[in-house]
């Protein structure tokens, strides 16, 4: 299949960010083999003409941090910090089965087509109860969309109450914790062997999925466990997902197990590579900057979610000038509400301004379309991000004959700051159409909405109960909160 897309606006985020006024790009199969002016476009046959003409081509987004399980509980999360708001969601997914699971990624996934994303990474944690946790029905759900997607499996072989400093508030939670730990803890083997057979089962780059392992967080994980996922990932070629240093909680738990910083342990441990990616890296030492820098790591900066439940600011500006690659990421539905990247990137070059006098270092709307494009591609070894000859055929064309576009001063400027998805009319994943004139073209959008109104329809009352159990939690959890924060 030859696809032309003709006279777009093309926003090549190549690495000199190159916008070209009227160009061409030439598909071939599954890879751009043109991108480059009108004029210098090869000539056809070509099986499939996009008159692009009142468009913008963009390389498609990539959303570097998400959860599907959560979107079946947007909008009813508490905004409270994240070792309370965990409780209220860990207990929302307990009794969620395969198809609630497939339901909630296919809500997610068409949300993010339909405002611009073609790959996500899904760091999956379901229920116990589902092989895999359920992740393999979400993992369906993300091919039937057309979806690129990274699928790394969320691991963990510590008990939940050993993972925060609690104290003598342990004693009051026993019951519930202990629930809590037994939906998610296994054997150090037992989550390896796991991992073998998640990769062996669902790794099939040829169907748009890239399988690995994720380790919930350093803290959560015995030292055997992330080198096992590390050698996994390591062995077959593969990235590997963290959560890192997320809140102050889990700075204070790790310099108290380690004696010194969560990712300083990763690198003891031999695992700070290129293939890693971190979610969250907002508690974090003025070296770890540095650290990022030397091994290639990639930290996932959520902007949404850590304003949401108050986790703080990740080190943007610093990273980027240490040269360090940033990717970006919605976070899950559960603590954002959304799977918007134009959210995202608008979200990240606004409120990083307050931090330091030095408007130098304020982010720039280009490094935000570059977190949310080629280096969330990168992080991931995928051929992506980018508008160019050789790489994979990730394309959205935005329309712009629109408010958001008019006039016309600078696209990327326009893009970052005035982009909602609003303006998404074609999607194209691997070459294929996905979205076109702004509807899914490989499912149907109203039962994706129906299955996933049946899905929380059916889940309210055990959901209900289960949240109930969740605040009685609540009180112990905040006593732990103001001990490390303190009241201010």
């Amino acid at each position: 299949m030859k696809t032309l897309i003709r006279n777009p606006l093309l926003v090549t985020m190549n690495e000199q960010n190159d916008v070209i006024d009227r160009g061409g790009i030439v598909i071939d199969g599954n890879r751009i083999v043109f991108a480059g002016p009108a004029e210098w476009t090869p000539d056809g046959p070509f099986d499939k003409v996009i008159d692009a003409d009142r468009m913008i081509a963009l390389p498609g987004m990539v959303n570097a941090h998400c959860h599907s399980a959560a979107n079946l509980v947007r909008g009813m999360m508490p905004s409270k910090p994240l070792e309370i708001w965990r409780a209220y969601y860990r207990a929302s997914l307990r009794d969620m089965r395969e198809d609630d699971f497939y339901a909630s990624a296919l809500l997610g996934g068409m949300e993010m087509l339909k405002n611009g994303a073609t790959t996500v990474l899904d760091h999956f944690a379901g229920s116990a109860a589902c092989r895999f946790m359920g992740a393999g029905a979400a993992i369906q759900a993300m091919r039937d969309l057309g979806l690129r997607h990274v699928a790394a499996l969320t691991v963990t072989d510590k008990n939940y109450e050993d993972t925060i400093p609690l104290g003598q508030t342990a004693a009051s939670l026993n019951d519930e914790l202990k629930r809590m730990s037994a939906s998610e803890a296994k054997s150090t083997q037992a989550w390896l062997d796991e991992c073998e057979e998640f990769i062996a089962t669902f790794h099939a780059p040829e169907k748009l999925t890239t399988a690995c392992p994720g380790p919930s967080a350093v803290q959560r994980c015995t030292d055997e466990l992330l080198q096992g996922c590390a050698d996994i990932a390591r062995k077959n070629n593969l990235p590997l997902h963290i959560h890192l240093a997320e809140t102050k909680a889990q700075q204070v738990q790790g310099n108290s197990i380690y004696g010194h910083s969560l990712l300083r342990h990763l690198d003891s441990l031999g695992i700070v590579s290129a293939n890693l990616s971190c979610a969250h890296s907002i508690w974090i030492e003025d070296a770890d900057v540095e650290l990022f820098s030397k091994r290639g790591a990639t930290p996932v900066h959520n902007p949404a979610s850590n304003l949401r439940i108050g986790s703080g600011l990740a080190k943007v500006k610093e990273f980027l000038a240490a040269g360090v690659n940033v990717g970006l990421g919605t976070d899950g539905a559960a603590s954002n509400d959304n799977q918007n990247m134009f959210d995202a990137a608008r979200l990240v070059s606004l409120i990083h301004n307050h931090a330091g006098s030095d408007f130098n270092q304020w982010v720039t709307p280009a490094q935000a379309l570059a977190m949310a494009t080629r280096n969330g591609a990168r992080a991931f070894g995928l051929d992506a991000g980018v508008i160019a000859a050789g790489k994979l055929a990730d394309i959205v064309l935005l329309r712009r004959d629109t408010p958001a576009y008019r006039p016309m001063n600078d696209v990327v400027n326009q893009i970052v700051f005035c982009e909602n998805g609003s303006n998404v009319d074609t999607v194209l994943v691997n070459g294929e159409v996905v979205v076109e004139g702004g509807r899914l073209t490989k499912v149907d959008e109203m039962e994706v909405l129906k299955r996933a109104e049946d899905a929380r329809t059916r889940l309210e009352p055990s959901m209900q109960r289960e949240l109930a159990a969740a605040r009685s939690m609540e009180p112990a959890l905040a006593d732990m909160y103001f001990r490390v924060f303190g009241k201010t």
